[in-house]
């Protein structure tokens, strides 16, 4: 099991309860855990990044999570490529 992966399921429970604060943490832990089992560069790690970009954006802190988009659509252009989709949906959030 990915325990990175689970800690993000858990924040993802927080998160829908309205419960940013927690969520926040839970997806922190679960980035923690990500990178040191894949590295910097892998799906789930850039997957993280934009969550916790998406927390910090509901949670009003916006230069916070402009800088977890941008580092989420840094590594999904290396994975996937600058015209994937998932790319163009951080970058436009980095933009905002």
């Amino acid at each position: 099991m990915d325990y990175g992966v689970y800690a993000n399921v858990c924040g993802g429970v927080y998160y829908k309860q309205g419960k940013y604060d927690e969520a926040l943490l839970q997806y922190q832990k679960g980035l923690e855990i990500s990178i040191r089992t894949h590295g910097h560069v892998h799906p789930d790690v850039a997957l993280t990044k934009h969550i916790i970009g998406l927390a910090l954006k509901d949670m009003g802190k916006k230069e916070e999570a402009k800088d977890m988009f941008t580092q989420a659509a840094a590594a999904r252009r290396t994975i996937f490529g600058a015209d994937h989709a998932l790319t163009i949906k951080s970058e436009r959030l980095a933009a905002e």
